[in-house]
């Protein structure tokens, strides 16, 4: 299972790309109704176009919901209830926030991003290496720190 936040799905939203985002993670993308709730801010502030959230929406167990009141003292509501999400369901966190992508490792919940989304899709085929790499190029246009210019920076070569 791979856990989104606002971070990864706003990449993917600003550039037009949500519909690539469920291709990826097909059924095994969810994400949580607190991700929503900050999406929904971002669409009426004009940060984000109004789109439909491709992942499926869930909600926090009342386990989940402890540790998402613990992590969202320091970190948004939409990290906090994916690390919570990810930690008690074995998924893994997209994420591309630096804060929360080191409380889930501290939390040993594995973690990706963008960049990780991307790849994966090339590796499962769903779109081409040069089609990824011009997607990142347009993420990058819009605002995503990418510590990365190529996709084939972090992919092995085959």
């Amino acid at each position: 299972m791979f856990v989104v936040d606002t971070t990864v799905i706003s990449n993917f939203a600003k550039t037009g790309h949500l519909t690539l985002l469920k291709a990826i993670l097909g059924d095994n993308g969810v994400t949580t109704v607190q991700v929503m709730e900050e999406f929904e801010v971002g669409i009426k502030r004009g940060k984000y176009p109004n789109l439909e959230i491709p992942p499926k929406v869930i909600e926090l167990t009342e386990e989940e919901r402890e540790l998402y009141t613990l992590l969202n003292q320091s970190l948004g509501k939409g990290e906090a209830s994916c690390i919570a999400v990810a930690k008690f369901r074995g998924g893994i966190l997209l994420s591309d926030d630096y804060d929360a992508r080191k409380k889930a490792r501290l939390l040993s919940v594995k973690v990706s991003g963008t960049i990780g989304v991307l790849v994966l899709g090339v590796r499962k085929g769903v779109i081409e290496l040069e089609d990824a790499n011009g997607i990142l190029h347009e993420m990058i246009k819009k605002g995503f720190y990418s510590p990365i210019k190529r996709l084939e920076e972090v992919m092995p070569s085959s």
